[in-house]
């Protein structure tokens, strides 16, 4: 049968949308700053999913509409995308202007499209350099509803080379890519970075996120005060009119939650509040259950033309059993019970920006975060009881400046103060107090000589040790017993600094190049098997990368990477038990290197089907006493495929990952190490389908089925920690 007669069948069985109404929104899409028309811009009409895209002269037309209310969006290169509310009455049509702003951040600011562009550059301080772009991912909130994500992990889930390390251990999951496993990419919310968040990222409610920023190369600078190890920007959502949301889901293994998220824009404030509650009973019989709150609430409030700041409080709480293992895991872990309860975080942050002059920008950021979760333990074997808080305060001071100097230059720099007190120790190593207090000074600068972009920055990090106990385990470990806390001591400072250049071809093509070397320092509590505290890493990151725009808003990047570890720090494969029965993980110095290629292509292909596809080969080496050798610990191949069907008020959302083989010896039984060796891991599909239909006048509720893991896979990508298999699960969000 002819493909075009099947295509056409198949798009007027699934729109039910009458072929015979004449309605029209039309209208003529200009710049905002010289009123001109804006030609090849993408203009969305939702909830319809279909659209059409600008002629030479800024000019659309989407025909054949039935009366009821549309939102419109529209996009370009270049431009910050613009949403707007339309009602079609019956029997007449509408006529719009719709104005863009140029878009503030990244290649398109600059490189693109040229020098009025770069009037706005200052409205953001701590953009990252123009030459990663290609190594960058913007996860959407719409991307996040489609994938049925829960928290700020699952969310990540299809980022080109993710792995996501799900176990039963205090901290629940990291996040990684490119292989790169420690030190993991640390954390931003809003812009602003947190210390310790990679232990809460897992309780942090999808619903209150508007978009996810994910740095995947090491070189990130003005987010991270760590250095080379990539960074998450988390966007807390914003609302440009009043809007309620609310959602209940409930699915197998009693999981379910359930939350309302309010907000709204005045001409001086914009506001949002979320309150959500989520919950599992894990896998049976293996004391998995989860009961966890979050409350997100953040008001913006412009105090004038030249100030405005932004307040925020994030709180969880409830209560989270960790869950036990399974062979081979080893035994001690397998006998203890262990949970946390209550998981008490509160974070309370404000961002004040400041513009007193068109060519300088200033933004102060002061966070203070407070952490007292209560740890429980029991040996089934003994019956020994143990319970103790893990008190962790942080307060961080940090401001960063933008000027503009001369016509094609910007500048930027800042300084941090961070004081870290953790008065009774945590995690492994409660009853050792630290103290510690971190300063940090950055500088990036990025110019533009004709179609050329360069940029480059450098920062330099020191801690000072009031106290650090983390080295004095009173453990069954005789090696550690008499090592002494470090007190009143200033540690060797770390650095990075970076390099990159950018380079459009046209509107449509970039390629972008970027290296950065630096030290990264251990962790405080990391410890090697003699008892000391591992040396600083020595690392030196590359990317060269393409970007291939489309027409119709579909993308194609090509990053190749390399990374070369001196004195990596890495996990030994093995730990410590102590007195009370937990397992300190010890660490290792070894030479590593891993390198690859990243393909991400997103794809629109018609208005009602979008599909994505990103691959990731990679190939990780150690380096022992005579050569370099082959890296099992790292996957050679990460793949995701994805499609989302949007017509009429039908939805239907495809999502595949395969992570390669992999092995690992953390936390595996020593018989099953003698007999087998590593344990293998990964080598695994996991597919995943969210489906939905849109119902009510206005088309703002929403009922889905959502089904995680549909092949019932028991994957496991840390030993002894296998997936729950399928989970099947229903709800509704409604928007009011």
């Amino acid at each position: 049968m002819n493909i075009k007669k099947i295509t056409l069948a198949l798009i007027f069985f699934l729109s039910g949308v009458s072929l015979f109404s004449q309605q029209v929104i039309s209208g003529y899409v200009l710049n905002n700053e010289d009123n001109k028309p804006i030609p090849d811009a993408n203009v969305l009409l939702m909830p319809l999913n279909t659209g059409a895209v600008t002629g030479a002269d800024g000019y659309f037309e989407i025909k054949g509409l039935k009366p009821g209310k549309y939102d419109i969006s529209v996009s370009v290169v270049g431009f910050r995308t613009a949403h707007q509310h339309v009602t079609l009455k019956e029997g007449a049509n509408r006529s719009l202007k719709i104005y863009l702003d140029v878009y503030t951040q990244g290649l398109d600011e600059v490189s693109v499209v040229g020098e009025s562009a770069e009037k706005r550059i200052l409205n953001n301080v701590n953009v990252e350099p123009v030459s990663l772009k290609a190594s960058s991912d913007i996860i959407l909130q719409k991307h996040i509803e489609h994938q049925g994500a829960v928290t700020l992990i699952d969310a990540m889930k299809y980022v080109p080379g993710a792995l996501i390390e799900t176990r039963g251990r205090k901290v629940k999951q990291f996040f990684s890519v490119r292989g790169q496993t420690y030190p993991y990419p640390t954390y931003a919310i809003d812009g602003v970075w947190q210390k310790e968040f990679y232990e809460v990222t897992y309780f942090l409610n999808s619903e209150n996120i508007q978009e996810i920023k994910i740095d995947r190369s090491s070189s990130a600078l003005l987010k991270s005060l760590s250095p080379l190890t990539g960074v998450v920007d988390v966007v807390s959502r914003k609302f440009d009119h009043k809007e309620t949301d609310v959602s209940v889901r409930y699915g197998s293994l009693n999981t379910f939650d359930a939350g309302v998220v309010h907000g709204n824009s005045t001409e001086k404030v914009n506001y949002m509040a979320g309150l959500q509650f989520f919950g599992t009973n894990g896998p049976e019989g293996r004391n998995g259950h989860e009961r966890v709150v979050n409350f997100n609430n953040d008001v913006k409030w412009k105090i004038n033309d030249k100030v405005n700041t932004t307040f925020k409080i994030f709180y969880v709480d409830g209560m989270r059993q960790l869950v036990q293992p399974i062979y081979p895991a080893a035994k001690k872990l397998m006998l203890n019970k262990e949970k946390y309860g209550p998981l008490t975080t509160l974070l309370l942050s404000s961002v004040t920006e400041f513009k007193p002059k068109d060519n300088y920008t200033g933004e102060l950021q002061v966070n203070y975060m407070f952490k007292n979760p209560k740890y429980y333990i029991e040996n089934l074997k003994t019956g020994d009881t143990d319970s103790y808080r893990e008190l962790d305060c942080e307060f961080t001071i940090n401001y960063l400046n933008t000027w503009k100097l001369g016509k094609r230059n910007v500048l930027r720099a800042g300084a941090l103060l961070n004081h870290w007190r953790v008065p009774d120790g945590k995690r492994y190593y409660h009853g050792n107090p630290a103290n510690v207090f971190t300063w940090s000074v950055v500088a990036t600068d990025q110019q533009r000589w004709g179609k050329w972009l360069v940029d480059g920055g450098f920062r330099l990090t020191q801690e000072y040790y009031k106290e650090w106990g983390g080295f004095a385990i009173e453990g069954s470990g005789g090696k550690f017993t008499d090592v002494k806390p470090i007190t009143n001591e200033w540690q060797p400072p770390v650095w990075q600094a970076t390099a990159g250049v950018t380079r459009p071809v046209n509107m449509l093509l970039s390629f972008h190049g970027n290296v950065s070397a630096g030290v990264v320092a251990p962790r405080a509590d990391a410890l090697t098997e003699e008892g000391v505290q591992p040396d600083n890493e020595k690392r030196v990151n590359l990317d060269l990368g393409m970007i291939k725009r489309f027409h119709n808003s579909g993308s194609l990047t090509v990053t190749g990477f390399l990374v070369s570890r001196a004195d990596a720090i890495d996990y030994s494969g093995k730990t410590l038990e102590l007195d009370n029965g937990d397992i300190v993980e010890l660490y290792k110095n070894q030479d590593k290197r891993n390198y690859g290629m990243e393909i991400d292509l997103k794809m629109p292909v018609v208005s009602w089907l979008s599909v994505f596809a990103n691959a990731t080969a990679m190939k990780g080496e150690v380096r022992d006493s005579t050569s370099w050798k082959k890296d099992d610990e790292i996957p050679v191949f990460i793949g995701n495929v994805g499609a989302n069907i949007t017509r009429a008020r039908f939805d239907f959302n495809a999502y595949m990952n395969y992570t390669g083989v992999y092995k690992n010896d953390r936390f595996v039984d020593k018989s099953y190490l003698q007999e087998y060796g590593k344990a293998p891991l990964g080598d695994s599909f996991d597919i995943n389908l969210n489906t939905g239909y849109t119902l009510g006048d206005k088309k703002n509720i929403r009922v889905y089925v959502d089904i995680q893991n549909l092949l019932n896979k028991k994957f496991q990508t840390v030993a002894g920690y296998p997936d729950y298999g399928i989970i099947v699960s229903g709800g509704v969000k409604i928007r009011l």
